[in-house]
Protein backbone atom coordinates (compact mmCIF):
# COMPACT_ATOMS: atom_id res chain seq x y z
CA UNK A 1 0.00 0.00 0.00
CA UNK A 2 2.74 2.44 0.90
CA UNK A 3 4.75 1.59 -2.19
CA UNK A 4 1.76 2.48 -4.40
CA UNK A 5 1.32 5.81 -2.62
CA UNK A 6 5.01 6.64 -3.03
CA UNK A 7 4.90 5.73 -6.71
CA UNK A 8 1.83 7.94 -7.21
CA UNK A 9 3.47 10.83 -5.36
CA UNK A 10 6.67 10.44 -7.38
CA UNK A 11 4.69 10.43 -10.65
CA UNK A 12 2.79 13.57 -9.61
CA UNK A 13 6.01 15.43 -8.87
CA UNK A 14 7.53 14.24 -12.13
CA UNK A 15 4.59 15.43 -14.22
CA UNK A 16 4.38 18.80 -12.46
CA UNK A 17 7.42 20.07 -14.39
CA UNK A 18 6.46 18.57 -17.75
CA UNK A 19 5.94 21.90 -19.44
CA UNK A 20 9.48 22.91 -18.55
CA UNK A 21 10.88 19.71 -20.02
CA UNK A 22 8.97 20.00 -23.29
CA UNK A 23 9.47 23.76 -23.73
CA UNK A 24 5.76 24.49 -23.35
CA UNK A 25 6.46 27.19 -20.74
CA UNK A 26 8.85 28.99 -23.09
CA UNK A 27 6.36 28.78 -25.96
CA UNK A 28 3.69 30.45 -23.83
CA UNK A 29 6.09 33.28 -22.97
CA UNK A 30 7.09 33.78 -26.62
CA UNK A 31 3.44 33.77 -27.70
CA UNK A 32 2.57 36.43 -25.14
CA UNK A 33 5.54 38.55 -26.22
CA UNK A 34 4.47 38.23 -29.86
CA UNK A 35 0.98 39.42 -28.91
CA UNK A 36 2.47 42.44 -27.14
CA UNK A 37 4.71 43.21 -30.12
CA UNK A 38 1.77 43.04 -32.51
CA UNK A 39 -0.30 45.26 -30.25
CA UNK A 40 2.38 47.96 -30.24
CA UNK A 41 2.73 47.84 -34.02
CA UNK A 42 -1.05 48.16 -34.35
CA UNK A 43 -0.91 51.27 -32.13
CA UNK A 44 -2.73 49.80 -29.13
CA UNK A 45 -1.93 50.66 -25.54
CA UNK A 46 -0.61 47.81 -23.36
CA UNK A 47 -3.63 47.86 -21.07
CA UNK A 48 -5.99 47.14 -23.98
CA UNK A 49 -3.75 44.31 -25.16
CA UNK A 50 -3.77 42.72 -21.74
CA UNK A 51 -7.57 42.99 -21.50
CA UNK A 52 -8.04 41.46 -24.97
CA UNK A 53 -5.57 38.63 -24.26
CA UNK A 54 -6.26 37.59 -20.68
CA UNK A 55 -4.95 34.08 -21.35
CA UNK A 56 -1.42 35.41 -21.76
CA UNK A 57 0.92 36.58 -19.04
CA UNK A 58 0.59 40.38 -18.65
CA UNK A 59 4.32 40.62 -17.90
CA UNK A 60 5.24 38.88 -21.16
CA UNK A 61 2.72 40.93 -23.17
CA UNK A 62 4.25 44.11 -21.77
CA UNK A 63 7.78 42.84 -22.51
CA UNK A 64 6.81 42.27 -26.16
CA UNK A 65 5.16 45.69 -26.34
CA UNK A 66 8.35 47.30 -25.01
CA UNK A 67 10.50 45.42 -27.55
CA UNK A 68 8.34 46.75 -30.38
CA UNK A 69 8.48 50.25 -28.94
CA UNK A 70 12.29 50.06 -28.83
CA UNK A 71 12.37 48.80 -32.43
CA UNK A 72 10.18 51.71 -33.52
CA UNK A 73 12.39 54.22 -31.69
CA UNK A 74 15.51 52.68 -33.27
CA UNK A 75 13.85 52.81 -36.74
CA UNK A 76 14.06 49.04 -37.13
CA UNK A 77 10.40 48.91 -38.17
CA UNK A 78 8.18 51.54 -39.75
CA UNK A 79 5.90 53.17 -37.15
CA UNK A 80 3.20 53.80 -39.77
CA UNK A 81 2.67 50.06 -40.32
CA UNK A 82 -0.36 50.03 -38.05
CA UNK A 83 -2.03 53.14 -39.47
CA UNK A 84 -4.92 52.99 -41.91
CA UNK A 85 -4.12 54.54 -45.27
CA UNK A 86 -6.67 56.46 -47.29
CA UNK A 87 -7.73 54.85 -50.58
CA UNK A 88 -6.49 57.88 -52.60
CA UNK A 89 -3.01 57.53 -51.14
CA UNK A 90 -2.90 53.85 -51.99
CA UNK A 91 -4.16 54.51 -55.51
CA UNK A 92 -1.40 57.07 -56.10
CA UNK A 93 1.36 54.92 -54.68
CA UNK A 94 0.37 51.65 -56.34
CA UNK A 95 -1.06 52.16 -59.85
CA UNK A 96 -0.15 48.61 -60.88
CA UNK A 97 -2.41 47.18 -58.18
CA UNK A 98 -5.37 49.16 -59.51
CA UNK A 99 -4.80 47.80 -63.02
CA UNK A 100 -4.69 44.25 -61.66
CA UNK A 101 -7.98 44.71 -59.82
CA UNK A 102 -9.66 46.16 -62.90
CA UNK A 103 -8.38 43.32 -65.07
CA UNK A 104 -9.60 40.68 -62.66
CA UNK A 105 -13.22 41.85 -62.58
CA UNK A 106 -15.58 39.08 -63.54
CA UNK A 107 -18.09 39.63 -66.34
CA UNK A 108 -21.45 37.83 -66.16
CA UNK A 109 -21.79 34.77 -68.37
CA UNK A 110 -24.30 34.94 -71.24
CA UNK A 111 -27.66 33.22 -70.97
CA UNK A 112 -28.23 29.87 -72.69
CA UNK A 113 -28.33 30.13 -76.42
CA UNK A 114 -26.61 33.53 -76.60
CA UNK A 115 -23.29 33.87 -78.34
CA UNK A 116 -20.42 35.61 -76.64
CA UNK A 117 -18.75 38.59 -78.26
CA UNK A 118 -15.09 38.30 -79.15
CA UNK A 119 -12.80 39.74 -76.53
CA UNK A 120 -10.51 42.59 -77.59
CA UNK A 121 -6.78 41.81 -77.40
CA UNK A 122 -5.04 42.88 -74.20
CA UNK A 123 -2.55 45.71 -74.42
CA UNK A 124 -0.07 46.55 -71.75
CA UNK A 125 0.42 50.15 -70.73
CA UNK A 126 3.18 51.29 -68.45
Amino acid sequence: MRAGAYALLLAAFGLAGCDRLTGEADRKIYDAEAVGYACRVSLKVPEDCMKENEGHSPTSVLAGWKKANKDIEDNVIDPSMGKDHKPEQLAQSEPVAAETVAASEVTPSPAKGEKTAAKPPKTETH
